[in-house]
């Protein structure tokens, strides 16, 4: 009887290689991609959050409107109350949004640990909170155009007091980030307003005021002690950088750079560069070196986010049809293969871990808008590959075995 020849190493690395040829980044990478809102209905759900595994966002609008959450194995509504509940906010522990009617709104806070929701009430109007573990910050109606609040902050929690508007509050730790101007009823970034941004150092308790030489500095994303943000009307100049102590400088000189996001380390911002919309990053470790994750003339790339070494974006090349991208590991960039040619926006992609999560949406920007929140955790190439590891690891083992039984055999 002849013995059957053991499965060879080389083999097995040649049938990992070929796998992973075919489930390389050069590829539309698969997700397991699953929408967590109601695909079929007509209620738009939008403005999604994450942290820690846990995603909000808010369903309707209006007095209809309702905070809903992912917790990792089912979507289930955080209110449900016939009042407006809107502009939730996580940080993986707790949830924040604005509740009630307008001129009489308060902040409701759920904790994830004891699943109870609690309703902060005072006189006035509170809206767009932000919530990073024992801080809460907040836009207060005091007057006409709102101060932003912060508790624990100052005596009374009361930041500012001025005739601006306070908009794009965001925490990281006890650093709290805001955009201060004076458009009350226009546009942010828009080239008749000046904006500043406005920090709130809640270790020293100081309050720092940044603003580049030009009228606007708009759209901050703060790290630790890291801020940066565009600069000019409708980002026609470049981007800047300051940390939580009051110092600012130019990070790039540009003349249209917008949305850019740092994790502290790493910045990443799109740029005009004549014929399109591409993806820069600088690290900050060498700050007078650009890369350029994007380099093609195929649409317009925006928005970026990162974590770690992975970047996430949207790629713009078909009205009405964007797609999410991704780049790992600083390999070249992959559209998600289920955003490609469906016919929908897919726009605002949030990175945390490995799970990015977007707004897919059908007439974007109409007034028949619709959209459904859509999460991919880890791709399926990845998962099948650790499998295909795992079996080619256990059929090697097998056949090494195989081989020591015959060669024993052999041998008496």
């Amino acid at each position: 009887m002849r013995a059957r020849r053991p499965i060879r190493a080389s083999l097995l690395v040649a049938a990992l290689v070929s796998f992973l040829s075919v489930a390389g980044p050069a590829h539309a990478e698969r997700f397991g991609v699953k929408t967590l809102s109601n695909p079929n209905d007509t209620v738009s759900e939008f403005r999604p959050r994450m942290a820690g595994g846990m995603i909000v966002w808010q369903r309707g609008s209006g007095a209809f409107s309702e905070v809903m959450m992912w917790d990792g194995t089912a979507t289930v509504p955080l209110s449900a109350n016939g009042v407006a509940d809107e502009n939730p906010e996580t940080d993986g522990i707790h949830v924040v949004w604005q509740q009630g009617s307008t001129g009489s709104r308060d902040i409701a806070v759920y904790d994830r640990i004891t699943q109870a929701v609690t309703v902060l009430t005072a006189p006035g109007d509170q809206i767009l909170p932000v919530v990073f573990g024992a801080t809460i910050a907040w836009v207060q109606m005091v007057d006409a155009d709102g101060e932003v609040f912060i508790e624990p902050g100052p005596i009374g929690n009361q930041l500012t007091g001025n005739l601006l508007v306070e908009s794009d509050l965001s925490l990281d730790g006890e650093n709290l980030v805001f955009v201060q101007g004076d458009d009350l009823h226009q546009t942010v970034g828009t080239a008749d307003d000046q904006h500043d941004i406005g920090i709130w150092n809640a270790l020293l308790h100081e309050f720092y005021i940044l603003g580049s030489p030009a009228n606007d500095d708009v759209n901050p994303s703060v790290a630790g002690n890291t801020i940066v943000w565009q600069v000019g009307a409708d980002g026609s100049g470049g981007i800047w950088i300051g940390d939580t102590v009051g110092s600012l400088n130019q990070l790039y000189p540009g003349t249209n750079d917008r949305n850019p996001f740092t994790d502290g380390t790493v910045v990443v911002w799109d740029h005009f560069d004549g014929s399109d919309r591409d993806i820069y990053k600088i690290n900050l470790a060498s700050p007078n070196v650009v890369s350029f994750v994007t380099t093609d003339n195929s649409g317009d790339d925006v928005t970026p986010k990162l974590f770690g070494n992975d970047i996430v974006w949207v790629h713009e090349s078909t009205p009405g049809d964007s797609e999410i991208w991704i780049s790992r590991n600083g390999a070249p960039g992959a559209p998600i293969a289920q955003t490609v040619g469906n016919g929908r926006d897919e726009v605002d992609p949030l990175f945390d871990g490995d799970a990015i999560v977007w707004e897919s949406c059908t007439n974007l920007g109409q007034p028949n808008e619709l959209c459904d929140v859509q999460l991919a955790p880890e791709p399926r190439a990845t998962l099948l590959a650790a499998a295909t590891l795992s079996l080619l690891a256990g059929l090697a083992t097998r056949s090494a075995r195989r081989a020591q039984r015959i060669a024993s055999r052999s041998a008496r």
